[in-house]
């Protein structure tokens, strides 16, 4: 999952893709139920913890999908273990954002140090992940902004912070080219924070990737629009 989210966040993607394949969801270190951190570590490490998580389950191969953050992570694990990874799929994501001098992730660091109330926060998240149409959608946005600030595994500010700096120091780009995985790009046509032309450089670094921009969803297309998301996920493992 992406920055500061853990396996509850892939609530509406489980059910669907369970009738078709054994899923496995986890917590990236330092958020949910993982282990806390006291020192920096990169995307590179969060990528070891996954294959770490497949030796302990005796997984030699499986299919890996990770959105936003978690797209990061799975371009760090295919890079290091091709072998491990049967097909791929990059949701939401980049592949350089420690290229960018300014990025809307340093605010949301700052932000979360900065409110202790966890009030500021939800708000930013909401601007940048949802469309336009589901911010005027009252109850939604409400329902929402309780689930934000009244977590069930409460992420402590110096934690996200950690996972911040590990996203905002990430390039892979110019290694992309070594891929011979089948890989599926995904992103949503009103994505703001990782728009379209984001997804089509990363697919186009790929050798044969494919890419599916799907409409009417934002960066989490995951959950706004997960009817559409999951099938998408189903056919391209299923082909």
């Amino acid at each position: 999952m992406g920055i500061g989210g853990d396996g509850t966040a892939w609530d509406l993607q489980v059910q669907s893709l369970k009738e078709h394949f054994k899923v496995i969801i986890f917590d990236n270190r330092d958020v949910g139920r993982s282990t806390a951190e006291n020192d920096p570590y990169s995307i590179k490490d969060m990528a070891d913890d996954t294959v770490g998580l497949m030796d302990a389950l005796g997984l030699e191969n499986s299919h890996i999908l990770g959105a936003s953050m978690g797209g990061t992570i799975a371009q760090e694990l295919i890079l290091a273990y091709p072998e491990r990874v049967h097909k791929l799929i990059l949701a939401c994501t980049l592949t350089h954002v420690g290229r960018f001098r300014v990025s809307p992730i340093h605010t949301w660091k700052w932000v979360r140090l900065n409110d202790p109330e966890n009030e500021a926060f939800p708000l930013e998240m909401l601007s940048w992940g949802m469309t336009h149409e589901f911010l005027k959608n009252t109850q939604a946005v409400d329902d929402m902004l309780a689930d934000f600030r009244n977590p069930p595994f409460p992420v402590p500010a110096e934690a996200y912070a950690r996972q911040a700096d590990a996203l905002l120091a990430f390039d892979a780009l110019d290694r992309l080219g070594v891929i011979s995985t089948p890989t599926l790009v995904m992103v949503a046509d009103q994505d703001i924070l990782t728009p379209p032309w984001g997804s089509e450089e990363l697919a186009d670094a790929i050798p044969n990737a494919q890419l599916k921009v799907l409409s009417g969803g934002g960066h989490c297309f995951f959950w706004e629009i997960p009817e559409a998301f999951n099938q998408t996920v189903i056919n391209f493992l299923s082909a």
